[in-house]
C-alpha cells in the first residue's frame, strides 16, 4: 500500500548533513575563511526543525513529515527526532488538532512554535521544502545505488502515481528515489522506514564518494533554490565543523513515544508524556541517550518481587541503556538497590542510575567493558 502523500521521514537529513554539512566547504570554502570562526551559539546544543511538505496542488500545504535534527557542537553528537504528522495537539491556543496542520495555519513559523509548546524546547533554525526539491536534489547527485530486495509495484490511477521499480541493483534518480520512500508494503510503517534507513545510507555514500565534488556547484545551486531556511550564512561554520566529525553510523534516530488513537473517528498519534519528557531530556537537551547506548547492564532481582528486575530494566531502556540480562540475585534481602561499576571513568554515570532507581554505588576495581551491574533493592523505582 502506498501513501498519497510523501513521508520525509530521513530527506531533510540528506538536505542538512550531506548537502550543507559536506558540500558547502568545496564551494563556499574563500567566503567561510573571512567569517568569524567564533562559535555563534549561546549553547552548544542547537536545535533545527527540518520540514517537507506536500504541494499545494490539491489544497492547502500540510507539513508531511517533521523532524527534529538536535546537533551538540561540543561533542559532535547528531540526533533525529521524527514526529508523526497526525501527533494530537493539545492546546487552547492552537485551532487544529494534529500537528501537520499547523503549516496550513501558519507555515513554518507556526510549526516551530507548536512543537516548542510541544516538546518544551527551544528550536533554533528551521529548514523545509517539499518533494519536487527532493527530485531535483537527488537527480543532481547523479541518482542511487539501492539493492531492492522485491520489486514495488503500485498503481493509484486517480493519484497519478506509477509505480514499478524491478528488483536487484538500481540506480535510483529523483522520481524513482520518491517512490522508494514513499512505497508502503505489507508491513506498514516499519517496511517503509527500514528503506528510508537503506536510503539514506546509500544517498551517504553517494555523496562522499571523490567522484561527487565535480557537482557540488550544481548541487549547491539545486538546495539554494530547494530549501527555506533561515540559517544565515555566518552561523554555517558550526554546522561544518559538526557535520564533518560526526559519526554517521551512531546517528540516534527515534521516534516521537506513543500510540495511534481514534477520538471522534480522526485517527491521532497520541504522545506519550511521561516517555517524551524522558526522550526529550535524555536526547535532545543532554544528548545522554547517545552516550548510554554505549553501556550493557546486568540487572538482578535483590527484592523478590516479581517483576523487579525486569521493571528497573524496562525503566533503564528509556534512557538508553542495554540490558543484556535480568536474573534472580543470591538472595531477595537486599534493603537498598547497588550500582556496581569497574572503571573509575563510569562512576558519573553509576551515580545518576544510582540516583535514578533510589539506589547507592559500589565500585569494584576490575576491567571491564563498560558494564554496570545493578541489584534490585527494597525502595526501588518502578517503571510506569
Amino acid at each position: 500500500m502506498l501513501e498519497k502523500l510523501t513521508d520525509w521521514k530521513y530527506i531533510a537529513l540528506i538536505i542538512f548533513l550531506v548537502i550543507i554539512g559536506i558540500g558547502i566547504p568545496f564551494v563556499w570554502n574563500s567566503e567561510l575563511s573571512q567569517i568569524d570562526s567564533n562559535n555563534p551559539f549561546q549553547e552548544n546544543k542547537v536545535n533545527i526543525l527540518a520540514v517537507g511538505y506536500d504541494s499545494d496542488v490539491n489544497g492547502p500545504t500540510r507539513a508531511d513529515t517533521i523532524i527534529l535534527i538536535s546537533l551538540d557542537i561540543d561533542t559532535n553528537e547528531a540526533s533525529l527526532v521524527f514526529l508523526p504528522r497526525d501527533t494530537y495537539v493539545d492546546s487552547p491556543k492552537r485551532d487544529f488538532t494534529k500537528l501537520n496542520s499547523s503549516h496550513v495555519y501558519g507555515g513554518i513559523e507556526l510549526t516551530q512554535k507548536t512543537i516548542e509548546d510541544l516538546l518544551d524546547i527551544n528550536i533554533d533554525y528551521y529548514l523545509e521544502t517539499n518533494f519536487n526539491g527532493f527530485e531535483k536534489i537527488i537527480d543532481k547527485i547523479g541518482g542511487v545505488e539501492i539493492e531492492i530486495a522485491h520489486k514495488l509495484n503500485y498503481v493509484d490511477k486517480a493519484g497519478g502515481l506509477y509505480i514499478n521499480i524491478p528488483s536487484g541493483q538500481q540506480n535510483l534518480k529523483g522520481e524513482e528515489a520518491l517512490q522508494y520512500v514513499r512505497y508502503r508494503d505489507f508491513r506498514g510503517d516499519i517496511g517503509r522506514i527500514e528503506r528510508q534507513q537503506k536510503f539514506i545510507d546509500a544517498v551517504l555514500r553517494k555523496v562522499l564518494s571523490p567522484k561527487i565534488v565535480t557537482k557540488i556547484p550544481g548541487i549547491i545551486k539545486e538546495v539554494n533554490n530547494a530549501i527555506n531556511t533561515n540559517i544565515p550564512l555566518k552561523d554555517i561554520s558550526p554546522f561544518i565543523s559538526t557535520a564533518k566529525e560526526i559519526n554517521l553510523d551512531k546517528i540516534e534516530t527515534k521516534m516521537l513515544p506513543g500510540e495511534a488513537k481514534y477520538i471522534n473517528d480522526i485517527s491521532y498519534w497520541i504522545p506519550d508524556l511521561e516517555a517524551t519528557e524522558i526522550m526529550v531530556a535524555n536526547l535532545i537537551r543532554n544528548k545522554s541517550y547517545i552516550k548510554n547506548k554505549s553501556y550493557k547492564l546486568r540487572i538482578l532481582n535483590g527484592v523478590g518481587e516479581a517483576g523487579a528486575a525486569s521493571e528497573t530494566a524496562e525503566l533503564l531502556k528509556k534512557y538508553g541503556f542495554q540490558i543484556t540480562e535480568v536474573e534472580n540475585a543470591d538472595n531477595y534481602n537486599y534493603q537498598k538497590s547497588i550500582v556496581k561499576y569497574y572503571n573509575q571513568e563510569d562512576k558519573k554515570t553509576a551515580a545518576k542510575i544510582a540516583e535514578l532507581i533510589n539506589g547507592k554505588t559500589n565500585y569494584i576495581e576490575k576491567k571491564s567493558n563498560k558494564t554496570i551491574e545493578i541489584i534490585v533493592g527494597a525502595g526501588y523505582q518502578k517503571s510506569v
